[in-house]
């Protein structure tokens, strides 16, 4: 008798609980979706909080910033002033619905992601900060694919064109300048039947690339940038910095890519950098994984 007792009263007490806690397969309204936004203490980093927290599915949020997160209360940071759309994408019990906010910055905060200053030297350093390949160091470029590795021994492209190159680049503004001395190194050869493919792509969107001599596989050409000075952009992705390079630049040697010329910054400190890029075209280099990783180091920088 006992037990029976027992269990009639658990199963009172858990029915009317029931009623009081809010349940995923009970549908509320898209009004009802909401964002709340809340400043932190550290200038530009905010907290952003699902309004229906603990009443939905997963909820995901696109930052604006380039970055991703999930949860019900997520922090991101923003190093520089701008507009920027933060968008949640709940379950509503019916359907996905998406909310969003706008979110205005007027100032720039930098140190909240270092490797901006690091690149740069910062908005102090109003003449920017210069790299140049390591070209000391034996594997200073690395030419990877699915099944090989193929590296650069020390000074082995000496007057090929790219170890007089620099590339500068400016927090202010977002400039960057390819200095190439009127010579650049571009991989040449026959890409699935086109003979110098990169040669042509290049001349088709970056710039004006003439006088091509052969080097091996590769060439040597005179080139300038389609624009006297370019500009470089960053983008956050699963926690990887990707730098982005317009208007013609690229890091010394050009192997090749889409509709725009993006490095991953493996590694960067004060003097030295190391990034890859990723080719991205013809299909045939993108399915063999073909990436390109070049070691940097500071303009005049000895170890």
């Amino acid at each position: 008798m006992k037990n029976i007792l027992y269990f009639t009263l658990m199963a009172t007490l858990l029915g009317s609980c029931s009623k009081d806690t809010p349940s995923l397969s009970e549908p509320f309204a898209v009004d009802d979706v909401q964002i709340i936004v809340q400043k932190t203490d550290v200038q530009n980093v905010y907290r952003f909080i699902n309004g229906k927290k603990g009443q939905t599915a997963t909820a995901k949020w696109d930052l604006g910033n380039s970055e991703k997160a999930v949860g019900d209360t997520v922090i991101a940071k923003y190093p520089f002033k701008g507009d920027y759309t933060i968008a949640l994408t709940v379950f509503n019990g019916v359907t996905a619905v998406q909310k969003t906010t706008k979110l205005t910055l007027d100032q720039d905060n930098v140190s909240l992601d270092p490797v901006y200053n690091l690149l740069t030297g910062g908005a102090s350093a109003t003449n920017g900060k210069t790299w140049v390949l390591d070209s000391l160091v034996d594997g200073h470029v690395r030419l990877i694919n699915s099944s090989s590795n193929t590296p650069w021994n020390k000074l082995a492209r000496t007057n090929k064109g790219v170890y007089d190159d620099e590339m500068n680049f400016k927090l202010n503004g977002r400039e960057c300048t390819y200095i190439n001395n009127n010579t650049s190194y571009v991989h040449g050869g026959t890409i699935d039947g086109v003979t110098q493919f990169r040669l042509k792509e290049l001349n088709a969107v970056w710039g004006v690339a003439t006088n091509p001599k052969a080097d091996g596989g590769d060439l040597t050409i005179n080139y300038t940038p389609k624009s006297p000075v370019q500009s470089w952009s960053m983008e956050i992705r699963n926690g990887k910095h990707y730098l982005k390079l317009n208007d013609g630049a690229f890091f010394f040697f050009y192997r090749g890519c889409s509709n725009v010329i993006e490095y991953e910054i493996t590694a960067i400190s004060e003097n030295e950098m190391t990034v890859t890029h990723y080719e991205t075209i013809p299909a045939s280099r993108a399915s063999a994984n073909w990436r390109d990783v070049y070691s940097l180091i500071v303009k005049g920088y000895k170890r």
